[in-house]
């Protein structure tokens, strides 16, 4: 399950997103301790004017309990909300994660729904995407990879990497869609260009085991090495099987095969930062972007 949950890490991740996206708002980036969004001097003039990315990343402090004494969703729901509540879209989605993940609330998926709904609706591909998680795995709605699907198609268009990776998996399995190997191959790698770990691991497996396409296991080594790069903290379970994918493969390649990944290590680690500071990827199921 791909559904963004690791709210310390991803509420983050969202505030930073929407300003990558929107070069005019970089008043905040990224929360690191010492940040000047972090010194009240220059923090509060902005909330008493009504700045909701203020707003959205005093929350998004509270949450990650920089700056303030601890941890406390509830304070993070309440900043959010009043962002929420002046139309701003990164807010909405984050409070979409805090009832999914029943932090500072009671889990309620519907409300979930409901915050990414509106989000979504502002064209917050994060926000698309969790929906899309939400209908794949029938969590507060009918569970329709259908509707899945289109969730998943509408955030890929919008430039998620993760709603790309997730369209890979459906091709790969065959749910909601007729399967096809080269069409999930075409969508993992345009994941793996946004910094998805878990499309890279994808391509490694597909590669050693000649899923869809020949075996290439200098090609599967350098993207299971890659995918040990990206993986978060919070995907600790999904890092430990590639590792031990890695492990596997390491013993069973030639010298030539062992020189030839090194190069391909290199190579698509340039092609993958070089890719992640560009705009959207256009390009459909079964049209490879590489």
């Amino acid at each position: 399950m791909k559904i963004r949950v690791s709210a310390l890490l991803l509420l983050a991740a969202a505030s930073a997103g929407y300003a990558a996206d929107q070069p005019q708002e970089q008043t905040f980036t990224e929360i690191e301790p010492g940040a000047d969004v972090v010194n009240p001097e220059k923090l509060i003039p902005l909330l008493d004017r009504g700045d909701v990315r203020a707003m959205n990343n005093l929350g998004l402090l509270w949450a990650r309990g920089i700056g303030v004494p601890a941890p406390d969703f509830k304070e993070a729901l309440r900043w959010w909300k009043e962002a929420a509540r002046r139309g701003y879209a990164v807010s909405m989605n984050n409070l979409g994660l805090l009832y999914a993940n029943g932090q500072g609330v009671e889990q309620d998926y519907a409300a979930a729904l409901k915050w990414w709904q509106m989000s979504a609706e502002r064209g917050n591909a994060w926000a698309m995407n969790s929906i899309g998680d939400l209908y794949e795995h029938g969590l507060g709605v009918q569970q329709s990879y259908t509707e899945a699907l289109a969730w998943y198609r509408r955030a890929a268009d919008a430039g998620d990497g993760l709603a790309m990776y997730n369209i890979g998996a459906l091709c790969e399995t065959g749910h909601g869609i007729d399967q096809d190997l080269k069409a999930a191959y075409d969508w993992y790698n345009r994941s793996a260009d946004k910094g998805i770990a878990s499309a890279m691991y994808s391509l490694g497996t597909m590669l050693e085991q000649a899923r869809g396409l020949p075996a290439d296991k200098a090609e599967a080594y350098a993207w299971l090495t890659l995918a040990a790069r990206y993986f978060s903290a919070g995907e600790r379970e999904e890092a430990k099987t590639n590792a031990d994918a890695l492990k596997r493969l390491t013993p069973t390649l030639s010298d030539i095969e062992r020189e030839r990944a090194g190069e391909l290590v290199k190579n698509l680690g340039e092609r993958i930062e070089e890719r992640r500071k560009t705009q959207p990827i256009k390009a459909g199921p079964g049209e490879s972007e590489t």
